[in-house]
């Protein structure tokens, strides 16, 4: 798996901001560091060359549990 950035807040419709250098398309399931899927990219914005992404919880996911935690795509 491969580090994608560090969750920084959340946003007032409660996704997950990760700002990331990577290229991360749209849709991409997101990890946390157990290898347990806690959601998926629905937003890529900012600046190209340091983007930001919006990631959507999963049902019955406590968003608040991976503030200023690494996340990870397969």
């Amino acid at each position: 798996m491969k580090c994608v950035g560090r969750v920084s807040h959340l946003n007032s419709r409660n996704l997950a901001i990760v700002n990331t250098d990577k290229k991360v398309p749209k849709n991409t399931k997101i990890y946390d560091s157990e290898k347990r899927n806690i959601g998926r990219v629905v937003n890529i914005f900012g600046p190209v060359s340091d983007p930001y992404l919006a990631i959507a919880p999963n049902k019955g996911m406590r968003i608040t549990k991976i503030i200023g935690r690494e996340v990870y795509k397969k």
